[in-house]
């Protein structure tokens, strides 16, 4: 009798853990068939022009321990010219998302003559800058680019995006890289870019519906680069002790350099006045 009980108590055992299994491998069989379609809708979303902007990636750690950063301003010394408003009369939705006027960004200054975005860079560094993951994004809104002057690495997303219910088409102009000629003509558009040679001196980008419409941008083998603020402050930071070039380039004004010196976990600030 006893053993007839082990028996019995055996084989309920073996039954359970054989229906305990079997549940847990159909359960593994979900979650992996539900990770593989999140992936394929990923990926297809990616693929198209009406994807969403890539997840921000981590901040990039300081090139050494012993990184510098360079602190600027940039200012314009003589008075700065009057910038006409731009005539957007002919598409009547541009018009419609200004409460004032817009007016053209070719000078952008402050108060006291500070000067808006002039791209800083350094001109020679050597040494291997993998690119971000986060993309950069240029964006259309009340029918005008944002940012107006910026910069991306080599090799990382640019995303240009169509805030806008009306019709662009993004007219890139590099030099060294191929030129692309795209339209958007649906809110909520994303277009991804990327661009496999460095060209330091920025190019334009303009709307061809939208003849007001421009923007500058450079491509970049390193990440060491800014562009000033409203208040023409700039920052490049991470920097390796050495001695370089620093260059600042306005789209009116051109370009400027100056060399530069910088001590290991320095903090060096520079002008330019143009």
């Amino acid at each position: 009798m006893t053993m007839k009980r082990f028996l019995s108590a055996l084989f309920a055992l073996t039954l359970l853990l054989v229906v305990a299994c079997g549940g847990g491998k159909e359960a593994s069989s979900n979650e992996d068939e539900g990770e593989d379609d999140q992936e394929a809708q990923t990926a297809t979303v990616a693929s198209t022009t009406g994807g969403t902007a890539a997840a921000p990636a981590a901040a990039a750690a300081p090139v050494s321990a012993d990184a510098a950063t360079i602190t600027g301003a940039v200012k314009l010394a003589a008075a700065a010219p009057k910038m006409g408003t731009i005539p957007m009369g002919a598409d009547p939705y541009c018009q419609s998302q200004h409460t004032a006027p817009a007016l053209d960004e070719e000078v952008v200054t402050g108060p006291a003559g500070e000067l808006a975005n002039v791209f800083v860079y350094i001109k020679d560094i050597q040494g291997n800058f993998p690119p971000p993951s986060e993309a950069v994004v240029l964006d259309q809104k009340g029918c005008q680019y944002f940012p107006h002057v910026h910069g991306v690495q080599v090799g990382q997303p640019l995303q240009i995006k169509n805030s806008d219910a009306t019709l662009h088409n993004v007219h890139a102009m590099p030099e060294v890289n191929g030129q692309f000629n795209e339209g958007q003509p649906v809110q909520g558009m994303v277009s991804t870019k990327k661009f496999d040679k460095p060209e330091m001196k920025p190019f334009k980008v303009k709307c061809d519906v939208h003849g007001w419409m421009k923007s500058y941008m450079a491509v970049m083998p390193h990440p060491f680069f800014a562009v000033s603020k409203m208040d023409g402050t700039f920052t490049i930071p991470n920097l390796p002790p050495g001695t370089y070039t620093l260059v600042a380039w306005h789209e009116k004004y051109g370009s400027k350099e100056q060399p530069i010196t910088i001590g290991a976990k320095e903090s060096k600030a520079v002008s330019f006045s143009f």
